[in-house]
């Protein structure tokens, strides 16, 4: 997926170049995280039902419910990412304290027909996650990589680069970073290479969906759930890319930072049933359809040298951009089997198609853009396991969820496999559940890929490799309130 960035800096408007691939990626997706008892799991609850998170999957489970409820999931997440460049290997860690969804379940008996209803908040995706890059390049610079783009677009002074590129490339020029000389050549005093390159991610935030469903309950054997949902996306990261170097024993640097920050609200409808045919089974399927955000965001980028000459730095003010967008629908199909009062074995299988998520806005024609994300993206497939065993008051749980990458079931980029455990403890009307989750995550890319189009002239094999380890710890209280 290294050609990516190329076509994408290529056909988006100025005003999204803030805005990659995986931050669109990221608005779309769904991680699910909600209550303890589901995430030890591994949210395979698609047909178990009666649990605040399950609805979020399956609308249809709030009718398993018995008694009104109330719920309240803290949990406490830490990435470790471990990332290598030409060898050379940097790590980096975050941990984060968030809430994973609270809310009430009220119930109304009329006869052998219950309805159900529930209002509350699910996160459905954490953005939280710390990168750190640093290796050596013995063979060029990003400014290598900026001079080809200028070359190629026939740029020949800084008026034209103002033009051009005023976010990226022409700061390098306000900051005696590269300069036109009179013959229209291109000078730097940065050295093509015996570079010493770092790279630092920062982000923060995460989809919170707002809920209201009800659901009906006819006679334990069958049941329907609609939800109506509100998602709310909060996203906010921090990209600083750094180049230190060495001339005649002093050293010298350049900076270019970035921050980015996306926010929004989204509709949607959930739609479910879960049979129950026979006392051991029970079988669940649902559709989601695809939410329509009407999304902000906010951007703006600093570059800083410090040469022989003196430092300098050039400030691009924040600009905002507002736009819509599609993500896609999605299908999912459940089972439980169910053993007595002793346990059971849960399994969801979800269909998810990327390639029809669709960008939108007044100002603009994403039509060349929309076409790109159909041909990048492609349908994939997650796949949920979990399990659960009952010893007089307590409960014990494990799990497995496989989420397949956004290029299809076959690539492993952005591929996550999690496995998890955890347990509760019912007294009365009281119940607490523990769950710990362990998740894998690959990713690789071109380093100058978010800067320019023309990285792969200069540095096709400039790859930074990165695996991030993420450490869920969730607990979460529910009452039964008669």
């Amino acid at each position: 997926m290294k050609k990516i960035f190329l076509i994408l800096l290529a056909i988006v408007p100025l005003s999204m170049m803030g805005q990659n691939i995986y931050d669109i990626y990221n608005v779309s997706t769904s991680y699910y995280q909600g209550t303890a008892k589901g995430m030890a799991m591994g949210n395979a609850m698609g047909a178990v039902g009666e649990d605040f998170s399950s609805i979020a999957i399956n609308p249809a489970g709030v009718g398993l419910f018995r008694k009104p409820t109330l719920i309240f999931t803290p949990s406490i997440l830490t990435t470790y990412t471990k990332s290598e460049l030409n060898g050379d290997l940097a790590t980096d860690s975050k941990a984060k304290l968030s809430v994973n969804n609270f809310g009430i379940v009220g119930i109304n008996k009329s006869g052998k027909r219950t309805t159900t209803w529930a209002i509350g908040m699910n996160r459905t995706n954490n953005f939280n996650n710390s990168i750190f890059v640093d290796g050596y390049n013995n063979n060029n610079s990003l400014i290598d990589a900026y001079f080809a783009e200028i070359i190629a677009n026939d740029i020949y002074d800084e008026k034209e680069l103002d033009y051009y590129s005023p976010s990226y490339i022409y700061p390098l020029w306000e900051t005696y970073l590269i300069n036109f000389e009179n013959d229209g050549t291109l000078t730097t005093p940065v050295p093509a290479g015996g570079l010493r390159q770092l790279k630092g991610v920062s982000s923060w935030g995460g989809t919170n969906e707002w809920t209201f469903t009800s659901g009906i309950n006819f006679g334990d054997k069958f049941f329907l759930g609609i939800s109506i949902n509100m998602p709310y996306v909060y996203s906010k990261k921090i990209t600083d890319y750094k180049e230190e170097f060495t001339i005649e024993g002093r050293d010298y640097y350049w900076i270019q930072e970035e921050a980015l920050a996306t926010t929004g609200w989204g509709l949607n409808s959930k739609f479910g049933l879960i049979a129950h045919p026979c006392r051991w089974l029970r079988i669940g399927a649902s559709i989601h359809t695809p939410t329509l955000y009407e999304l902000t965001d906010s951007w703006k980028t600093a570059t800083v040298s410090y040469l022989d000459f003196g430092t300098y730095e050039h400030n691009i003010p924040t600009s905002y951009f507002s736009y819509s967008m599609m993500t896609p629908w999605r299908a999912n199909g459940s089972l439980a089997l169910i053993f007595g009062n002793f346990g059971m074995i849960t399994a969801d299988y979800e269909y998810v198609d990327y390639s029809t998520i669709r960008i939108a806005d007044n100002e603009y024609d994403y039509s060349e853009y929309n076409q790109f994300l159909s041909q990048t993206f492609k349908p994939t497939m997650n796949l949920r396991l979990g399990t659960e065993w009952r010893y007089q008051n307590m409960c014990f749980r494990g799990g497995y969820s496989f989420y397949g990458s956004p290029y299809g079931i076959e690539s492993s980029d952005y591929r996550r496999n999690a496995l998890s455990c955890g347990f509760g403890y019912t007294q009365h009307f009281f119940t607490i559940d523990f769950a710990y989750v362990y998740t894998l995550q690959n990713h690789s890319y071109n380093l100058y890929s978010q800067y320019t189009k023309y990285y792969e002239e200069v540095a096709p094999n400039l790859i930074v490799d990165e695996k991030t380890n993420i450490h869920s710890l969730v607990v979460s209280l529910k009452l039964k309130l008669y």
